[in-house]
């Protein structure tokens, strides 16, 4: 990643999740909107700007890797499987093993309900649920089975853009994006191919790692700048408007100088190194909080959800998340580095 952009993308990510967070807090609460901006749409939004987030970040991951060819494609798919499986996994068995759904007999979220098929629980625990048509049990793992397909795109993306300035071509792909995915959206024989109406969310981040980083803005404009994002999907909160504010995200972002305010940067990359554990977890919390201890005080239940939001992710990321990207890391090195001695010369 290049100096002096990681704390911009921390809070990038911070604030993603936060978003996330607070819709599915809301809508237990029952707030369907915040003034006139229905409360569905923050964590919508928040997932858009994650897929910007990822790509960005996966294409300077690309490129620190310093490999090329096979050896890049076999370490990067190793990689993010040991990163996106393991905490989906864990939560669809204890999804499982509660007897746990999303948004059944009409609450919000988590809630006991029946158990999926087989087939279904397949489905979930390889991330294939929208080439399937299956609900998610947790349903924040929607998202997942759209980085993960477009993880398969990204090494191609990297291998074409190496070297070049491609900013015009980039965004004549976008365009072309669109126009496939408005075509998917009103083609119900191409239904099992939603990725195409995600992919003009993605692509901004590949945009911007393109472009140079200047610091033409300052630092102090960079939340509001996310801020001014958040509220223009609002108004409305419709797949067209996420796919031009992410790629107004992708050009501008470049633009922006770090963000220096101390507590600013340490809390936001505190929450951005958890964030995939909150997302994963967050329900779970919400469920334990509102609905096991629905009969307590709500001055007892609110610190309980506080402190389990907090200790979860942490017990999650040392305890499941880190190790497996640890090995992940290490089995890739080893067939990346098998591969190149196997190599011709």
């Amino acid at each position: 990643m290049k100096k002096g952009f990681s704390a911009n993308l921390d809070l990038l990510r911070t604030i993603a999740v936060l978003l996330v967070l607070a819709q599915h807090l809301c809508r237990r609460a029952h707030i369907e909107h915040i003034g006139w901006a229905p409360t569905t749409s923050l964590g919508y939004f928040g997932v858009l700007l994650f897929f910007v987030h990822t790509s960005l970040v996966l294409m300077y991951s690309l490129e620190r890797s310093r490999l090329a060819g096979a050896p890049m494609f076999v370490s990067f798919y190793i990689r993010r499987i040991f990163r996106i499986y393991p905490l989906s996994v864990l939560a669809i068995l204890v999804a499982l093993s509660l007897h746990l759904d999303s948004d059944v007999n009409g609450v919000a979220g988590l809630s006991f309900g029946a158990l999926p098929g087989k087939y279904a629980v397949l489905s979930q625990l390889l991330l294939v649920q929208n080439l399937v048509f299956v609900k998610s049990m947790v349903n924040v793992l929607w998202s997942l089975p759209f980085e993960l397909q477009m993880y398969i795109f990204l090494p191609f993306l990297f291998q074409w853009i190496q070297g070049k300035r491609m900013l015009w071509p980039l965004v004549l792909v976008w365009t072309v994006c669109v126009i496939a995915a408005v075509v998917q959206l009103h083609t119900g024989a191409l239904s099992r191919l939603s990725i195409l109406s995600y992919v003009p969310n993605f692509l901004p981040g590949v945009i911007a790692y393109t472009l140079p980083h200047r610091m033409r803005l300052k630092s102090f404009l960079w939340p509001v700048f996310i801020a001014l994002l958040i509220v223009a999907f609002t108004t409305p909160p419709t797949m067209g408007m996420g796919w031009a504010l992410c790629l107004t995200l992708g050009l501008i972002m470049p633009s922006f100088g770090e963000i220096v305010t101390p507590w600013l940067r340490t809390g936001s990359n505190r929450i951005a190194t958890y964030s995939y554990g909150i997302y994963i977890s967050h329900q779970f919390c919400i469920w334990i909080a509102l609905s096991l201890l629905a009969a307590h005080p709500l001055w007892l239940r609110i610190p309980v959800l506080l402190a389990l939001l907090i200790i979860l992710p942490l017990v999650l990321y040392y305890a499941v998340e880190k190790p497996m990207i640890q090995l992940g890391s290490q089995l890739a090195r080893r067939c990346s580095d098998r591969w190149l001695v196997a190599a011709p010369g």
